[in-house]
């Protein structure tokens, strides 16, 4: 059994190419993901730049994902990454992904570079993490990635917008969630700031004031 937690960096399709935009307005720059076997450590990873055809990389991405034009320029194209990718995975139980975006990616790309390749077995064991995890904290709207690992009173390893680092980062939030007495721990004190018999529609933010503004939680 194994699990493989995942997270794409995408830079948007240059303007000029407008018949592309309307099919797909990002294009993947870098794929990142860690594989957890049954004792939830890791035992394998994946890491790969992804060369774009639709426009340099802006210099606004340059700096927040740390790819730079140079860095791809030698790299692969998305379909032999794709593939790649969706080989490495092999016979994992679940793909995991903060957010169902990512897959919404992987197909308007395919779609928008004519690809033929087939998502349907990845997209079976498709997870949206982020989800699971907001809601069992018990918020209606989705927490970042960041807004989680605060959560969690965890440090961020590596640094974001790094696909590889945010996948192990996913994969650290999802070791504290399968165990329960860890999770509890970290949780049930956030819960129990709430009063149920007083309110039917909540955020953590207002429900515990400004001790928790800091972690930037969203509003309802």
């Amino acid at each position: 059994m194994a699990w493989v937690f995942m997270d794409l960096e995408m830079k948007p399709v240059d303007k000029q190419f407008r018949r592309q935009r309307d099919i797909c307005r990002q294009e993947v720059i870098e794929f990142g993901a860690v594989k957890l076997g049954e004792d939830m450590a890791e035992v394998d990873s994946f890491r790969r730049l992804v060369k774009p055809v639709y426009g340099a990389i802006p210099p606004r991405y340059e700096r927040l994902t740390g790819i730079r034009n140079d860095d791809v320029a030698n790299a692969e194209g998305f379909e032999t990454v794709l593939a790649d990718f969706a080989a490495w995975c092999g016979d994992a139980e679940t793909v995991f992904a903060w957010s169902g975006s990512d897959l919404d990616q992987l197909r308007g790309e395919v779609k928008m570079k004519d690809i033929p390749f087939s998502l349907d077995a990845l997209a079976e064991k498709w997870a949206d993490f982020q989800k699971i995890f907001t809601r069992a904290v018990g918020l209606k709207r989705e927490l970042s990635l960041e807004q989680a690992v605060n959560i969690a009173d965890i440090d961020f390893e590596g640094h974001q917008h790094d696909a590889l680092w945010d996948a192990r980062n996913t994969a650290e939030l999802f070791r504290i969630y399968r165990d329960e007495g860890r999770f509890s721990a970290v949780i049930e004190p956030l819960r129990a700031a709430v009063n149920p018999q007083k309110q039917t529609s909540f955020t953590l933010a207002d429900a515990l004031g400004d001790a928790l503004k800091k972690l930037n939680l969203p509003e309802e």
